[in-house]
């Protein structure tokens, strides 16, 4: 199975290690694909887990669930990336389709981390409008 992340890599030898904990993601771009991922195979505990613990209380759980469950998600655009130190962002493009309705979706955000303990975690993301 080719990865949901849009690296030209199969899943097994992509997000998947990631995803099982057999390794932690090297980069805030790393885990942002490796997150992506897990919403495209609905995997919440994952996305749970590497939220930051400052921020996992804020997580609506159920709601993220309830998204992905009803969303094909279709590709991953990185539009751009930093890691410095402890601290990262990440700006990117989910494209989805709704189940319900087949309609095609972007979602644009940039989306700060934070590494604690030698340990990646997404901080939180802002959404950012399309243009009217």
């Amino acid at each position: 199975m080719q990865c949901p992340c849009g690296m030209d890599r199969e899943f097994k030898n992509c997000c998947e290690p990631l995803i099982k904990g057999e390794k932690p993601a090297p980069t805030p771009e790393a885990l942002m694909r490796s997150r992506y991922s897990a919403f495209a195979i609905k995997n919440m505990d994952y996305v749970r887990a590497t939220t930051d613990p400052q921020m996992v209380l804020t997580l609506d759980l159920e709601a993220s669930r309830e998204w992905a469950e009803g969303a094909e998600f279709t590709k991953l655009e990185i539009l751009r990336s930093t890691d410095e130190g402890n601290k990262g962002i990440v700006e990117f493009k989910a494209h989805f389709k709704l189940l319900k309705d087949g309609s095609e979706q972007v979602h644009h955000e940039l989306s700060k981390f934070r590494k604690q303990a030698g340990v990646w975690y997404f901080r939180d993301g802002r959404v950012i409008p399309n243009p009217s």
